[in-house]
Parts: structure tokens; sequence; C-alpha cells
């Protein structure tokens, strides 16, 4: 008999006790890392869509400067497969330049478009999409004769593009049809509150009027600004732009919601 041989009596497992302590023990480091790689893919997201809103900031900046490059999409784009009449906002919304004898400045077409938001309401605030989108050209196959007209939407450049939109919703199929790329970003716009105590309003159009601001008329919180731009005393417009993702929720859900934005900015709009 070899003495160095264990007995069979002295070998022993794990008691059940010990199997639970370390399976706890196990589950306690497994949720804690699910945790903390919860709250990582959240930053990296949040991060994602900051970057998302800066990235559309240079754009809206200068979509304002320039409304009639802000593209206008009504809602047969959702039901059309060429995305339906799509225009420019001037001849989606024909009262922001009525005179085509006449065109309207830069300032008074971005005016008479924001002027309906000078009550800081949400129910009058007024809403934009700024998203990247895919530019396709259609290309035929040179190298077979008669090909039907393919699209390389992988080879094509994107560029950022403003749009307001019909009822306020940029819907998924609309988003499809315009190529966007990643989350579009819905931005409410309204008077700034840099506006308080600002002589606002002109004394014009009536008997006696000196055509210089009223003395009378200060801004404050509630106030609205005239529909004419030449009744606004002012050289400058002062707006808050805030940005949320769009969810392709519904206007009348996401208008009333509230949600913070993942970026605000003040934008000036000059004469």
């Amino acid at each position: 008999m070899n003495p160095n041989l264990p007995l069979a009596s002295a070998r022993r497992g794990f008691s059940l006790v010990e199997v639970t302590l370390a399976i706890g023990i196990l589950g306690i480091a497994i949720l804690s890392l699910v945790g903390i790689l919860g709250s990582t893919f959240q930053q990296v997201d949040d991060i994602m869509q900051t970057n998302r809103a800066l990235a559309g900031v240079t754009r809206l900046i200068g979509a304002l400067d320039n409304p009639r490059s802000i593209v206008y999409l009504t809602s047969a784009a959702d039901t059309s497969a060429t995305n339906g009449p799509t225009n420019y906002l001037t001849r989606g919304i024909v009262s922001l330049d009525p005179d085509p004898t006449n065109p309207a400045s830069n300032f008074d077409i971005a005016y008479r478009l924001l002027a309906p938001a000078s009550d800081n309401g949400p129910a009058n605030a007024v809403w934009l999409y700024v998203y990247e989108r895919k530019v396709v050209v259609a290309t035929a196959d040179a190298q077979v004769a008669g090909s039907n007209v393919q699209y390389n939407v992988n080879s094509n450049p994107s560029v950022m593009e403003v749009a307001s939109c019909a009822g306020n919703n940029l819907s998924p199929i609309t988003a499809n049809f315009r190529n966007v790329v990643g989350t579009p970003m819905r931005v409410r716009l309204s008077v700034s509150k840099l506006l308080v105590g600002q002589r606002f309003k002109l004394d014009a159009g009536s008997v006696g009027a000196t055509g210089e601001p009223t003395t009378a008329d200060k801004w404050a919180v509630g106030s609205v600004l005239p529909l004419d731009p030449r009744q606004y005393a002012l050289a400058y417009l002062p707006v808050v732009a805030e940005f949320f993702p769009h969810d392709y929720s519904d206007a009348n859900v996401f208008k009333s919601r509230e949600e913070a934005p993942v970026l605000v900015q003040n934008i000036i709009i000059s004469r």
C-alpha cells in the first residue's frame, strides 16, 4: 500500500454554502459591470447626439441668414416615391415672400417665419429639421448597353440640409426618400429674451407718426412682434435654437412633451 495516496474519506468538494456565496459574488460583479457599461453607452450616445447638433448649428445659422436655401417638405412626401412636391421655403410658404416682382430681403423672410414664435410658447414655436443626407446621383452602367439606371449611395458625398415640414412632422418615409443618414435633429426656434427692454416697434403708418421707435412699446416676456418686418425697429433679431434628437414621434406629441435639449444656441439674425 502506497502511504502517499490520500484516503478517499479525506477528499472533499465545495459545500453548498460556498457555491452559493461564489455565485452571489459573481452575480454582483456582473450586475456592476452591466451598470457601468450601460452608463458608458448612454454617455457615448449623448456625445454623438451633441456632435450632431454642433454640426447642425453652422448649417442652421447659414440657413437663417439665407432662408431661401431651406427645403420645404409637403405632406405628400409621405406617399410619393419621388418624395412629393419638394420646394424651397419661399415657394412652399408663399406668405414669406408674397411679391415676386419685388423679392423680400433674406432678413424679412426669416423675420416673417419667426415672428409667430415671439411669445415663446411651445404652441407657437417654429420647428425646423437639420440632418445629414446622401447626395445620390443617377448613373448608367457603362459596361452594359441599355442597362437600368443604378444608384451608388456609398460613393456619393453627403450634405447638411435644413428643412421645414408641413405639420412640423418629418416621418420615417420622408427621411428614407431624402436619404437621411443617422438621427435627424429637430430644432425649436423662439425669440430670445435678449429683446427684453428694447424698443422694438416703429411709430409708423398713422397720422402724425414719427417713424421712430415708440417709447411705450418695450419688449417684455409675452410681447408679440409685429407681423410686418417694416414695423420692426431693430437691426437684428435674436433667436434661441434648441436641438432635440428626432425620434419620429408625432408633432402633437413632441410639441407638448417636456424634454431637455442636447444643445441650446443663441443666434443673431442681422438685417
